[in-house]
């Protein structure tokens, strides 16, 4: 009889075995699959805790042309920054679709940010200008630090503006990025961030807009990140009305994601959403048509992204023999 095992994989295991550009290609597959029709993927379950201002989500997912089907169990809790601890925790079980069997239970923590960094550099790929030179980072935790290195994969960045809520969360970002030849700009108002962008980057717990129309110019991209959870908005509702909007998939976009308290509000509809990530990279639908409109992309993170990241991860531990094996059964 076949000695069936499971791996087990720390944080600490995983950071090394997978670069930006490696998550990038397997999460533009995974959307391409999703464009295709080849993927599986039930809404998100939210338990929410007001009580404790967080929530969990599961996220269960499969891609058949990768022969991979996962789950992840993840959660939002914004003051863990006050207790030392990751706003976002996340538990991945990965399995093996022939029979059931747990191939591997890895820490999808980091991966959480790896595969959001990469689905916001995919989505740049196809819908920002190639010459974007000019990054704002609204927000500058750990997720915008994984967006900022993909973005460096495909455009020709020379300067990065931040804005934080506090002074201490740009000093940070800085000690933990260390990027050479960048210039680092830190703003007080997210106005003087913003302006004259080319790609702007919104990675906050926001409930209210923080970002006006005006204050964009022709042919921005925006990657809109931190908008998760019912009521949670960073752009103001306009910006929507007047942009090219793709989401990364309409059901958990409209229910979660930057578009949805401007649908609840009625500002927009279903009709103003140009398309999502899977038609743009299948290629059923055009990306960005000229250096003028302003595109957005609608991230509220997918399983699918899980799934890709985590049989890469799964993969490169086998050929390198990281990891803990237990005996499943």
């Amino acid at each position: 009889m076949k000695n069936y095992s499971t791996i087990i994989l720390t944080e600490k295991e995983i950071r090394p075995l997978v670069s930006i550009k490696k998550a990038m290609g397997a999460v533009e597959k995974a959307f391409l699959y999703f464009g295709q029709g080849k993927t599986q993927m039930p809404p998100k379950l939210y338990i929410n805790l007001k009580k404790y201002n967080g929530d969990f989500r599961a996220m269960p997912a499969a891609i058949d042309p990768m022969k991979a089907c996962a789950i992840k169990w993840v959660n939002v809790h914004p003051d863990n920054r006050k207790k030392g601890l990751p706003t976002v925790m996340g538990l991945m079980i990965l399995s093996d679709p022939t029979n059931g069997l747990p191939l591997a239970i890895m820490d999808a923590t980091y991966a959480t940010a790896l595969r959001t960094g990469a689905a916001g550099g995919v989505a740049a790929k196809y819908l920002a200008r190639g010459d974007s030179k000019v990054v704002s980072l609204v927000g500058c935790g750990a997720q915008a630090r994984t967006q900022l290195k993909a973005l460096l994969e495909n455009f020709p960045i020379k300067e990065v503006k931040i804005w934080a809520h506090k002074k201490a969360y740009y000093s940070a970002f800085l000690k933990n990025i260390k990027i050479p030849k960048l210039n680092f700009i830190s703003c007080s108002k997210i106005e003087e961030c913003v302006k004259n962008s080319d790609i702007i980057v919104t990675t906050t717990p926001s409930r209210k807009p923080l970002i006006k129309l005006k204050w964009l110019k022709k042919g921005v991209h925006i990657n809109a990140i931190g908008a998760d959870a019912k009521g949670k908005q960073e752009l103001e509702s306009l910006i929507l009305k007047k942009s090219k909007v793709v989401v990364d998939a309409w059901e958990q976009a409209a229910h979660s994601g930057e578009i949805n308290v401007a649908l609840r509000k009625k500002i927009i509809s279903k009709k103003d959403i140009y398309a999502d990530i899977g038609q743009i990279v299948s290629g059923k639908i055009k990306s960005r048509t000229n250096n003028q409109e302003i595109t957005i992309f609608d991230s509220t993170g997918l399983a699918i992204q899980d799934i890709a990241i985590a049989q890469l991860i799964y993969k490169s531990a086998l050929s390198k023999r990281i990891g803990k094996k237990i005996k499943f059964i």
